[in-house]
C-alpha cells in the first residue's frame, strides 16, 4: 500500500514537472508574441555572445596552427561543444534566476517557493525553461557542431551521437551542481553571497573554452576535479575525438570521469542544499529584496 502511494507520488511529480514545463513554454512564447522586438533583440544578443565566445580561441588556433595538442578543426569542435553546453544551460536555467540561485536565497525570496504546493526541485528545474527566447545559443551550438564534424570528416554513428548528447548533459550538470554548491554560502551570509553564483558561473565562462592539453599535469588535475572547467568542454570533446589526454587521465574513456564527477557534484549539491534549507527553516532570512523577483 505504501509502495503504491509512493509510486503515485512520483507519477504526480512527473505530471507536475511536464505541466509546468508546458506552462513556462507558453509564457515564453507569449512574451515573444507580445514584445517581439525586444525578444528578437535578446536572441540576437545571445547569438553575438555565442560567436564572440568562440572566435577568440579559434582565431588563436588559426594563428598558431593549433593549441594544446589540438588543430584548428579540433579546437572548433571543442568550442562547438562548449556552446552546446552553454545553450542547454541557457535553455533551462537562465530565466527566473534558477541558474543564479544565490540571488533567490540571498534576497530572502526563497519563501516565495517554499509556500507553493509544488516540490522545490520541480520549481528550480522548470522555472528557468525558456524554449523560445533561450534557445538561440543552443541552435548556434548545433550548427557549429555539425560544421566542425564535417570539417573533421568524423565517422558519426548513432552510438557516437548518443555519447555526445550524454556528454553535454553531464557537462551541464557539472556546471549547475558546482554553481549550486557555491551558492549554498548564501544561506549563511545572504548579503555577502547574493551574487556568488555568478562568480562560480564566470569561472566556467572564462576558462572552459581553452584546451588544457599543454598545461602542466597539476593544473590539468585541478581543472578536472576541484575546479572542473576541463570537464565542461576540453576533456569530453577530447574523448569524443579519440584524443586520449596524457598524464593522470591517460586511458580514461568516456563517460567514466565526466559522468562520475557529474554524479558526485550533483549529490554534493543536493546534500549541501538540503543542509542549507534546514538552516533556512530554523533561522529564516534577515533580509528581503523585491528586486529581481519574478
Amino acid at each position: 500500500m505504501a509502495a503504491n502511494f509512493k509510486d503515485n507520488k512520483h507519477v504526480q511529480n512527473m505530471k507536475t514537472l511536464f505541466r509546468l514545463l508546458g506552462t513556462y513554454s507558453k509564457m515564453d512564447l507569449m512574451w515573444f508574441l507580445r514584445d517581439t522586438r525586444y525578444c528578437l533583440l535578446q536572441i540576437t544578443a545571445d547569438t553575438i555572445c555565442a560567436a564572440a565566445a568562440v572566435s577568440g580561441v579559434f582565431l588563436l588556433s588559426v594563428q598558431f596552427g593549433g593549441i594544446g595538442g589540438m588543430n584548428q578543426n579540433e579546437i572548433l569542435f571543442m568550442l562547438s561543444y562548449a556552446t552546446m553546453v552553454d545553450g542547454v544551460f541557457a535553455l533551462f536555467f537562465t530565466s527566473s534566476n534558477t541558474g543564479s540561485v544565490s540571488r533567490i536565497i540571498g534576497r530572502g525570496q526563497l519563501d516565495h517557493a517554499v509556500i507553493q504546493p509544488v516540490p522545490l526541485w520541480i520549481q528550480l528545474i522548470t522555472g528557468g525553461f525558456s524554449p523560445v527566447s533561450g534557445s538561440s545559443m543552443l541552435v548556434c551550438g548545433i550548427a557549429l557542431s555539425v560544421f566542425s564534424i564535417q570539417c573533421l570528416r568524423l565517422n558519426v554513428s548513432a552510438l557516437w551521437v548518443a555519447g555526445y548528447l550524454f556528454s553535454v548533459i553531464c557537462s551541464t550538470t557539472i556546471i549547475v551542481s558546482f554553481t549550486y554548491i557555491v551558492s549554498c554560502m548564501a544561506f549563511y551570509a545572504p548579503a555577502a553571497a547574493e551574487e556568488i553564483s555568478e562568480v562560480a558561473r564566470d569561472i566556467f565562462t572564462s576558462l572552459k573554452s581553452y584546451p588544457l592539453g599543454g598545461t602542466p599535469l597539476l593544473w590539468q588535475t585541478v581543472f578536472c576535479t576541484v575546479i572542473p572547467v576541463g570537464l565542461a568542454a576540453w576533456f569530453p570533446s577530447s574523448i569524443l575525438l579519440s584524443k586520449m589526454p596524457d598524464g593522470i587521465f591517460a586511458g580514461a574513456k568516456f563517460p567514466e570521469l565526466t559522468a562520475a564527477l557529474a554524479a558526485i557534484l550533483l549529490l554534493a549539491a543536493i546534500l549541501l542544499f538540503k543542509k542549507g534549507m534546514n538552516y533556512y527553516a530554523k533561522n529564516g532570512s534577515p533580509r528581503y529584496s523585491g528586486f529581481g523577483h519574478r
